[in-house]
């Protein structure tokens, strides 16, 4: 009965955990999100990564956006192209992007992306930024929906570290509101450009080596007891 017990108290807890992941992932999504969906390959390796386009947003075409700018439409005069940057990916293979219809692509020299005018995210001077901007053409995504599947290919591994994304997008409302500018800074996974050295484990593979070694130590005192 205890050791019931004491299983009911760990099942309870994860759900618990698992609810408010849950719940933080959704509160955390705004304008166009990337969210990391696939690494795959050896040699060199393919990210895929889903973008989301918030329920209250919409993409618009216009000028291509520059390192960086005003963003939306009516700021300062002019319309910028919704668009999103992942910064600081790791052994990025020029050519190598992929984007859905309506989607083009730019890795600027110098190693920097565009970047929405009012937020200030972390970049390092020695990794590329890929953009993705909306150019049209094709139907829209519509608010609150996938907006496609992106790739980009590296040549360093499917080693992950977080690092910064920046996204710009339109206000999508009945009021006053609508067509101003919207941006949002936050972090996703990509290749991490300084992989542990061989023979030192990574943090996730010593956080189930040591889920392991706890469960077989309660095994143990649980035979004991028997």
């Amino acid at each position: 009965m205890g050791i019931l017990g004491k299983f009911t108290s760990v099942k309870a807890i994860t759900i618990m955990l698992l609810m408010g992941a849950v719940a933080f992932s959704s509160e955390v999504r705004a304008d166009l999100t990337p969210s990391l969906s696939t690494v795959t390959g050896s040699g060199s390796f393919v990210f895929t990564y889903s973008v989301t386009l918030s329920s209250a947003e919409r993409v618009n075409t216009g000028a291509i956006p520059g390192i960086s700018v005003n963003t939306g439409v009516g700021v300062l005069g002019s319309t910028y192209a919704s668009f999103f940057t992942i910064y600081d990916f790791g052994g990025f293979v020029a050519g190598s992007n992929t984007q859905p219809a309506g989607w083009s692509f730019q890795s600027l020299a110098g190693n920097v992306g565009s970047t929405p005018s009012n937020t200030v995210p972390t970049d390092s001077a020695s990794l590329p930024n890929l953009t993705w901007f909306w150019t049209g053409g094709v139907a829209p995504p519509a608010p609150g929906t996938v907006a496609g599947l992106f790739s980009a290919t590296s040549t360093l591994g499917n080693q992950l570290v977080l690092h910064n994304f920046a996204s710009a997008a339109t206000q999508n409302a009945t009021d006053a509101t609508d067509g101003t500018a919207v941006s949002t800074v936050g972090s996703v996974a990509t290749p991490a450009a300084n992989p542990p050295p061989p023979g030192v484990p990574e943090p996730t593979t010593l956080l189930l080596l040591g889920s392991g070694l706890a469960g077989l130590a309660g095994w143990r005192r649980w035979r004991a007891q028997k």
